[in-house]
């Protein structure tokens, strides 16, 4: 009986201080989750840190960590108020410079495109297709680098067999090929690819 009794107060200490733990560490809360693998629970602190911190380098972490947990709600909503913060485009090319990203085609991804498709995928995965085309063609109306956001979107897409949305898809390509007189003749070849990537997915 005693033992019994130790044992339901161990396990109420630690319901209390998980719970403290929760409200007033979320952060230490983020880093454990995450340490264990819980996803879900990790983009759920993560979404605590940003809301007590405001910080851009926080909400960043909740869209790729909503989208690593398959957390699309998050992902979208969060990623809404990620692109249209005013120090977006700012963090985008600080995060460029500390990868070593450059424009001289040996690393071809933009953080900034990575992020969008992240965004753009998210808006997919909870129906707002309209959200999610308008989102990925935000870079890519006047260029179309390589590893866009257009194709993370394609591929989230054929990744799910949706040949509806990957042919609303294909007809913007198409679309963007025929009014855009883009300055980059690698431009076009990869617009061209995306292009018959998806001709052969919806054929």
């Amino acid at each position: 009986k005693t033992a019994a009794v130790t044992l339901a107060c161990i396990i109420a200490l630690m319901l209390v201080l998980f719970g403290v733990f929760t409200v007033l560490f979320p952060s230490v809360m983020l880093r454990i989750t995450d340490l264990c693998g819980m996803e879900k629970a990790c983009t759920q602190y993560a979404v605590s840190v940003y809301s007590r911190s405001k910080e851009i380098d926080d909400l960043a972490n909740v869209v790729e960590r909503g989208y690593g947990s398959a957390s699309w709600k998050i992902v979208s909503e969060y990623g809404e108020k990620l692109l249209a913060r005013a120090d977006f485009y700012d963090y985008c090319a600080a995060e460029d410079e500390k990868s070593g990203a450059e424009e001289d085609g040996r690393i071809t991804s933009s953080y900034a495109q990575y992020m969008t498709g992240l965004v753009s995928v998210g808006k997919y995965r909870t129906g707002d297709g309209t959200g999610a085309m308008e989102t990925a063609f935000l870079l890519n109306r006047n260029s179309f680098p390589e590893n866009n956001a257009v194709v993370t979107l394609a591929m989230s897409v054929i990744e799910r067999g949706d040949a509806v949305f990957a042919s609303e898809l294909l007809s913007e390509c198409k679309a963007q090929m025929d009014k855009v007189d883009f300055d980059k003749e690698q431009d076009v070849q990869n617009l061209q690819t995306m292009i018959s990537i998806l001709e052969d997915f919806c054929a």
